[in-house]
């Protein structure tokens, strides 16, 4: 019997980052997804995006309590903490850093932080400038 060799689906999808890049977090995260996307998986939309369509989930981010957004081809969306475990699992080695997101806890401490960054990011946003 032959076998044949199948393409992961994953590989040919690509998705969209909306991110508040005036998180400190979130714009060292998407320094990182950025210098690491080798294979242009991913497209970021930020403040600075001209597209009505960038801008729409430029507003979309300003009203969620996240500053980080990933959005899958099909319109599937993941907010804050639970896009980096799929924003990783799509980057070289990343699937290592991927595997910590399923120890018992660390999703919870992980949300804590980043919600306390993203509800005083204006705060501290304010204070930098």
């Amino acid at each position: 019997m032959e076998s044949v060799a199948i393409q992961s689906p994953t590989s040919l999808l690509s998705f969209t980052i909306a991110c508040d890049e005036r998180c400190q977090m979130v714009y060292r995260f998407s320094s990182l997804v950025k210098w690491w996307d080798r294979e242009h998986v991913f497209t970021f939309v930020d403040r600075d995006s001209r597209n009505p369509g960038a801008q729409r989930l430029v507003n979309e981010l300003d009203s969620s309590p996240w500053s980080l957004m990933l959005i899958d081809e099909e319109g599937n969306r993941w907010s804050g903490p639970e896009a980096i475990p799929l924003i990783l699992k799509h980057l070289p080695l990343g699937k290592l850093a991927a595997v910590f997101y399923i120890l018992p806890g660390t999703m919870w401490v992980t949300k804590q932080c980043y919600l306390f960054a993203s509800r005083n990011r204006r705060l501290l946003t304010q204070q930098n400038a």
